[in-house]
């Protein structure tokens, strides 16, 4: 049987490696390296479609709203981190529209796009630690052996509609894609 948690933590790992490499990349532009359009396209296209649309939405379907049922303790830091998830949904936007102005050159381009990566990286990183720091154990205390299988069966079910196994392909597609153009030790790129 899937655990859940365990899925959550490994998304999280590897999210946080992929917004690592990207702030590598940035560092790498900022001391003088040319930019590579493909790894910040490859990196935006997995934040938003692994992040925004399979993560977030698997967490507040699944976890959350079992936890709001059992913990009224719980629903002040699900409203914070639903309303971040809302913010990061926004902050993905972002980088998008920033990743296509310094494509196009435009004055003050890279500087934005840079500020917007840093945002993105300490947004999703405090939000991580929420999770994993607060939810995740007060899930583990108030959740029953009936709960964890119904979230742990939600995060194996490669069935529904929201995570059918053509777009849970498309995200590792996306990863190995970021894995792949990004330089040592980050990935598998020469530098």
């Amino acid at each position: 049987m899937t655990d859940a948690v365990a899925v959550i933590k490994t998304e999280h790992r590897n999210l946080m490696r992929v917004v690592n490499t990207f702030d590598a990349v940035l560092r790498g532009v900022e001391s003088g390296r040319a930019p590579d359009f493909a790894l910040l396209d490859a990196i935006v296209d997995y934040l938003r479609t692994f992040t925004d649309q399979h993560h977030h939405p698997k967490e507040d379907r699944f976890l959350f709203a079992s936890l709001r049922e059992h913990s009224a303790d719980a629903h002040a830091i699900l409203d914070e981190l639903e309303a971040e998830h809302d913010q990061c949904y926004a902050a993905t936007a972002g980088l998008a529209t920033a990743l296509d102005a310094y494509k196009a050159g435009a004055p003050g381009g890279r500087e934005g796009f840079a500020e917007a990566a840093k945002a993105y990286r300490h947004l999703q990183l405090r939000h991580l630690q929420k999770e994993e720091g607060v939810v995740i154990p007060m899930a583990r205390e108030a959740l029953t052996v009936e709960d964890w299988e119904r979230i742990n069966a939600a995060f194996a079910d490669n069935k529904d509609p929201l995570f059918s196994p053509e777009a849970q392909e498309d995200a590792r597609s996306l990863y190995s894609r970021i894995v792949n153009l990004a330089p040592a030790p980050w990935g598998l790129a020469d530098a």
